[in-house]
């Protein structure tokens, strides 16, 4: 990995927090619908990242269990949910131009960011696993789960509550009710 993507991959959550403020002062959500329809995939997506924190296993193996078996990013699925509940949450039917422009941006970075990433990290791993981590990729799709595939995230095996709590995703979480708690007040206070 070259010092330009290293310093690149220390920046992306500051990239992506920046990015998402500036959303969330630009924006000027007033719909409680689309605001119930965003929180609802926002918790879907959290719930996706909650499940892979839970079973990856970083920097001791290639994780290929639980989420890790139907999608190779399952992190990076969920962020692209949670992403995704806060751009509906964020939605104003008043000002689609603002609206429109708001997601443009907004999509057009994290797909720049994400893409930018997992190309670094699949570099690293293929470096580190070699032979082991090019038949996962093979095998297993980047960020799009195969419908017979989805049963993976039932698997309670790969699961486990020390890595959770060592992987501290219960961050994102808090942080994701708090913008949800941002943007509702936004919303019932028109500010």
């Amino acid at each position: 990995m070259g010092l330009i993507t290293w310093a690149f991959m220390k920046k992306r959550i500051l990239v992506s927090q920046v990015i998402t403020l500036a959303v969330l002062v630009l924006s000027k959500p007033d719909s409680p619908k689309l605001f119930v329809a965003g929180f609802v995939i926002m918790l879907f997506g959290q719930t996706i990242r909650l499940l892979s924190s839970a079973a990856i296993v970083k920097s001791k193996t290639l994780t290929t269990s639980g989420p890790y078996a139907a999608v190779r990013n399952p992190l990076y699925l969920g962020t692209a949910f949670m992403t995704l509940g806060l751009l509906l949450m964020l939605s104003s039917p008043r000002h689609p131009i603002l609206t429109a422009a708001v997601w443009g941006v907004t999509l057009a970075s994290y797909l720049w960011i994400y893409s930018k990433t997992m190309k670094s990290e699949e570099e690293f791993l293929s470096s580190v696993y070699g032979p082991q981590f090019e038949a996962y990729k093979k095998a297993v799709p980047a960020l799009a789960p195969r419908p017979a595939d989805l049963k993976y995230f039932f698997d309670a095996s790969a699961y486990s509550p020390e890595v959770f709590r060592k992987n501290k995703e219960w961050r994102g979480f808090c942080a994701g009710l708090a913008l949800a708690a941002f943007v509702f007040c936004r919303i019932k206070y028109d500010f």
